[in-house]
């Protein structure tokens, strides 16, 4: 793996709260965080890195500034911009590695079709409730093309599509923006990573399944 690492984040919510920091401390040459959202007082008790004074700002503008802080030699990237058809390509190009911490199942659908077709690895999370979720997708090797799709079948339902975030644990946030970005670290350092692999926290324990090879 090249000396210069870029990865993308998508989602400066809850879960990007919690992955953020650890890739800061990471040796990544450039991290962009992408989100169109604004700060909400009802959000930060979820949302640690914002403060009162940050309310109605763009969180990637304000985290770029708290990233900083952290690293002044990292280049950041702010994408005040919600992932879309339209710019998905455009704002992942080049990224060594991608990790989805939206809380949308139709973005993370668009999400990996834009990865799938650029070849980066994705690195999705998501949590519900008690429980929490990471899948690597789009990674090289056995099993690349496997998407979303041939993972779970169905339709959306309106249920799964979006969080109420106030029902989850902080502890479940953090165990899997923990993980994630253990998971990240293993691809810089060269380790490979198995497309299809699910793992899922729940009330503090893990499981993991793989995809059939």
């Amino acid at each position: 793996m090249s000396n210069t690492i870029s990865v993308a984040v998508i989602g400066a919510g809850a879960l990007g709260c919690a992955l953020l920091p650890r890739l800061a401390r990471m040796r990544i040459s450039q991290l962009r965080v992408i989100d169109g959202d604004r700060v909400e007082l009802k959000n930060l008790e979820h949302q640690p890195l914002y403060a009162e004074v940050d309310i109605g700002h763009s969180k990637v503008g304000t985290m770029r500034g708290w990233l900083q802080m952290v690293d002044p030699g990292k280049e950041i990237l702010a994408e005040d911009s919600f992932l879309d058809a339209s710019n998905a390509n455009e704002l992942l190009k080049g990224a060594d590695i991608v990790a989805d911490c939206t809380d949308d199942l139709h973005a993370k659908s668009l999400i990996d079709r834009a990865c799938a077709n650029l070849r980066i690895p994705l690195i999705s999370g998501a949590v519900h409730d008690v429980q929490g979720q990471i899948i690597v997708l789009h990674a090289p090797g056995a099993n690349e093309p496997l998407g979303r799709d041939h993972l779970f079948r169905g339709r959306v339902n309106a249920e799964q599509d979006g969080c109420d975030m106030q029902r989850v644990p902080l502890e479940t946030i953090e165990a899997v923006g923990h993980r994630m970005a253990a998971i990240i670290r293993a691809f810089i350092q060269g380790s490979p990573l198995i497309n299809g692999r699910i793992e899922m926290f729940d009330r503090a324990q893990w499981t993991v399944t793989e995809a059939p090879r």
